[in-house]
C-alpha cells in the first residue's frame, strides 16, 4: 500500500488518515515519500514496522531539482501492487484537480504531486483511494470507474479499455 498527500494536513483530513492507518494489514508493505504532512504521519504510524519504505529525494537516487520529487512519486507508486493487491491512498490539498492531470503512464501533477500521483497510479493500473473533503466529487476520467467508500473517501479503479471484436 502506498500514501500520498499534502504536506499540510488539514484537521479532517489528518483525522481521516488517522483513521485509516489502523486499516493497513499487519506485514502489508507500506510505501511512503519523505515530505511533511501526508508522508510524515504514515512514517510516525508506521516507524516500527520492517514492511515501511521510505523513497527520500535526500538519498540522491532520484537525482536533484524539483523532478527528483517527480521521479521519488513514480518510485513510490510503482512499489505498489498493480491490480487488486495493491492501492495508492491520496490525500491532496484541493478537491479541484489541476487541469491536463488525467490517468497516464507518464507523471505530470500539475504542481499538485498528490494529484499527480492518483493519476499516475491509475494509470499504470494501481487502484487509488482518493480522500476528497465534503461534498466534493473526484475527477470524470475515462478509464477510471470510482465508487464511494465511507463519508469523504473514494476508490478508483483503472478499467481496461473495451477489446475490440474480430469478425475473421
Amino acid at each position: 500500500m502506498g500514501f500520498s498527500g499534502s504536506r499540510s494536513l488539514s484537521r479532517a483530513s489528518c483525522a481521516a488518515l488517522c483513521d485509516l492507518l489502523p486499516l493497513v494489514p499487519p506485514r502489508c508493505r507500506v510505501s511512503v515519500g519523505c515530505a511533511d504532512g501526508v508522508d510524515r504521519l504514515v512514517r510516525d504510524f508506521f516507524s516500527e514496522s520492517p514492511s515501511l519504505l521510505v523513497f527520500s529525494v535526500a538519498s540522491g537516487r532520484f537525482g536533484s531539482g524539483r523532478s527528483a520529487f517527480a521521479r521519488r512519486s513514480v518510485a513510490c507508486i510503482r512499489s505498489v501492487a498493480a491490480g487488486d493487491r495493491g492501492l495508492l491512498a491520496a490525500l491532496p490539498s484541493s478537491p479541484v484537480c489541476p487541469a491536463g492531470v488525467f490517468p497516464a503512464r507518464r507523471f505530470f501533477g500539475g504542481g499538485s504531486g498528490s494529484w499527480g500521483s492518483a493519476a499516475f497510479a491509475l494509470g499504470s493500473g494501481r487502484r487509488v483511494l482518493l480522500w476528497l473533503p465534503g461534498s466534493s466529487a473526484p475527477p470524470v476520467w475515462a478509464g477510471v470507474d470510482w465508487e464511494r467508500w465511507q463519508a469523504c473517501w473514494w476508490l478508483g479503479v483503472p478499467v481496461p479499455p473495451p477489446a475490440q471484436l474480430s469478425l475473421f
